[in-house]
C-alpha cells in the first residue's frame, strides 16, 4: 500500500472515531433525559397537565443519595469519554489533513485533464494543438493578417511539446503564459485576468495536469539523447552547418517536439510557421543579430549570455546591458549540455 493510500485509511480511521464519539455523547444525553423524565409520576387530578410544582419527586435522603451519585457518575462517564477520545481525534488531524492535501492534488489533476482533452471530447481542446494528452509536439491553425488586419493566409503554427515545459519555466511562469496566451499565435489567453474563461482554480488544474505528464527519468534520459540524434541527423543532412545552428532552429524542418526546444521559435520571424525570416532577427522574442552588445566583453560577455540562456530571465532581475528580465526566456539548462549551450551561444554571437 503506497503512502498516499495509508494517509487516506488514517484519515478515515480518525473520522470514524470522530463519529464514535458524537454518537456516544448523543446517545449518552438522550438516555439521561428519558431517565430525568421517568423519575416523577403523574397525579391524578383535575389538570389536563400536572404543573411542575405538584409533581411528586424524592426525598432529600434519596435525592442526596442515589440520585445525586448516579447523576454525578453519568456525567463522570460523558466527560471521560470527551476527555479522552476528543485529544486522541486531535493528534490525528495533521495526517488527516496531510492525506486530504494529497486527494485534493489528485482531484485537481483530474479536472484539469478534463480540460486538457481534445475539443470534440468536451475538453479545452489543448490537446488539439500540443500533440495529444501526452502534449509531445504539434500544430494549431492560424490565419495571419497584414498591418491593416486584413486576411494574408491561413498556416499550420507549431505548437511546441509541453511534457518537459516545467523544466523551462516555473509556476508562476506557466501560470503566466496560460493567463495571458502569447500574443500574435494561436495560443490564446485562457485566464479570466487575460479576459479568457477559466478562474484561478482552473488554471490550477491544468498546470496540475501538466506538471503531471513532465517526463522524468528514463523517459526523460530517452528525449535528451533523441535531442542529440536529431542535431547529428540535421547536419548529415546538410539542413544546418553547426550543432549551433541545428539546435538553435531544432524542429524547423520536421517539427521535432513543436519546436519546444529551439530559439527561433521565438527569435526567428516565420519561423513558427516554416517560413522564417532573417535568422534571430527577433519576433516574440527580441532581435539577436546584435546579440554581443547586450553581452559585452569578449570572454566574459560569452560567460554572462551562457548563464543567461541556462537560467532563463526572471521577472524584475536584470541581466546583460541594461535587460530586465520579465519570465518570458524559458531557461534551457536543463534540456542542453553545457557544450550545447555553448554551441548555441556561440552561433548567436555570431548571427550577421
Amino acid at each position: 500500500m503506497s503512502e498516499f493510500q495509508d494517509q487516506l485509511v488514517l484519515a478515515s480511521i480518525t473520522r470514524n472515531i470522530g463519529f464514535l464519539v458524537a454518537i456516544v455523547v448523543t446517545v449518552g444525553m438522550v438516555v439521561y433525559l428519558l431517565l430525568q423524565s421517568r423519575v416523577a409520576k403523574d397525579e391524578v387530578g383535575s389538570e389536563v397537565e400536572l404543573a411542575a410544582n405538584r409533581k411528586k419527586y424524592v426525598d432529600d435522603e434519596e435525592l442526596e443519595g442515589p440520585v445525586l451519585t448516579r447523576n454525578l457518575f453519568l456525567g463522570l462517564g460523558l466527560i471521560t469519554v470527551v476527555a479522552v477520545a476528543l485529544p486522541l481525534y486531535w493528534l490525528q488531524e495533521p495526517s488527516q489533513l496531510e492525506g486530504w492535501e494529497g486527494k485534493f492534488d489528485e482531484i485537481s489533476r483530474s479536472r484539469g485533464e478534463e480540460q486538457f482533452l481534445p475539443s470534440a471530447e468536451g475538453g479545452l481542446g489543448c490537446a488539439d494543438c500540443h500533440g495529444g494528452m501526452e502534449a509531445t509536439g504539434g500544430s494549431a491553425p492560424y490565419v495571419l493578417t497584414d498591418a491593416n488586419g486584413d486576411f494574408v493566409e491561413t498556416v499550420d503554427w507549431k505548437a511546441p511539446a509541453l511534457d518537459m515545459l516545467m523544466y523551462r519555466f516555473d509556476e508562476e511562469e506557466v501560470r503566466e503564459i496560460l493567463v495571458y496566451g502569447r500574443p500574435f499565435s494561436p495560443m490564446p489567453a485562457w485566464g479570466v485576468e487575460g479576459n479568457g474563461p477559466l478562474d484561478e482554480q482552473q488554471i490550477g488544474d491544468l498546470i496540475a495536469y501538466i506538471d503531471s505528464i513532465q517526463l522524468r527519468g528514463d523517459e526523460l534520459d530517452e528525449q535528451l539523447v533523441a535531442v542529440a540524434d536529431e542535431v547529428d541527423r540535421s547536419i548529415d543532412a546538410g539542413e544546418f552547418a553547426s550543432e549551433g545552428e541545428a539546435l538553435f532552429n531544432l524542429g524547423l524542418n520536421n517539427g521535432f517536439a513543436g519546436g519546444a526546444f529551439s530559439c527561433g521559435r521565438c527569435h526567428t520571424p516565420g519561423w513558427s510557421y516554416g517560413q522564417p525570416g532573417v535568422e534571430g532577427g527577433g519576433a516574440l522574442g527580441p532581435n539577436l543579430t546584435n546579440v554581443e552588445a547586450q553581452f559585452p566583453g569578449g570572454a566574459t560577455g560569452f560567460a554572462s549570455q551562457l548563464d543567461f540562456i541556462t537560467i532563463g530571465s526572471e521577472n524584475g532581475i536584470s541581466y546583460g546591458v541594461q535587460g530586465m528580465g520579465s519570465g518570458g526566456m524559458p531557461a534551457f539548462g536543463q534540456m542542453y549540455t553545457e557544450d550545447q549551450l555553448e554551441a548555441v551561444v556561440d552561433y548567436e554571437r555570431n548571427l550577421p
